[in-house]
């Protein structure tokens, strides 16, 4: 069993039956991820192969340099997700279970199975959807931009907007 090419495919011809633990780290291309964002990648999978279906229990770990929505600025966060999949049948193709959330076709001529898209997709789901970076929440930020009016100045008012500044007068 192994990681083959740049993919994160597995070699099941010498599987026997039973539970086979493995642990990768592959690059951030392998799990077809962008290099620049995602490393230290670690992939923990537990395979249950019986005759003809194997399921897969993985958890996968990344470091990725988000931006901080709240600062812009960059900072490295720890990612982490869990995914299960059964490789059965293409007869079970669809159904549901308790222990997977997904059923891939796997035929008796298969030679390796692929967890390149279950590795880059599991991480990519763990970016939290709003990005915030430790002590961004404490850090003011600024309201008004531009001119703040400090020095009253009169400029001529484009006529477009006399309807508005008759509104801001009211208050």
């Amino acid at each position: 069993m192994a990681l083959l090419g740049r993919m994160l495919t597995i070699d099941i011809t010498s599987l026997s039956t039973g539970i086979h633990q493995l642990e990768f780290a592959p690059s951030a291309s392998q799990a077809d991820l962008d290099p620049t964002t995602f490393g230290d990648l670690q992939v923990d999978v537990e395979l249950q192969y019986h005759r003809d279906r194997i399921l897969v229990k993985m958890h996968a770990t990344a470091t990725a340099e988000l931006t901080c929505d709240r600062t812009l600025r960059p900072y490295d966060e720890a990612l982490e997700g869990r995914y299960n999949v059964l490789f059965g049948p293409p007869s079970m193709v669809g159904q549901e279970g308790e222990e997977f959330e997904e059923v891939r076709p796997l035929t008796s001529s298969d030679r390796e199975i692929d967890l390149t898209d279950v590795v880059r997709d599991t991480l990519l789901l763990a970016i939290p959807q709003r990005c915030i970076a430790p002590g961004a929440d404490d850090e003011p930020i600024e309201r008004e931009f531009g001119d703040t009016g400090d020095d009253e100045r009169e400029s001529p008012v484009d006529p477009r907007w006399s309807a508005l500044e008759e509104l801001k007068d009211d208050e």
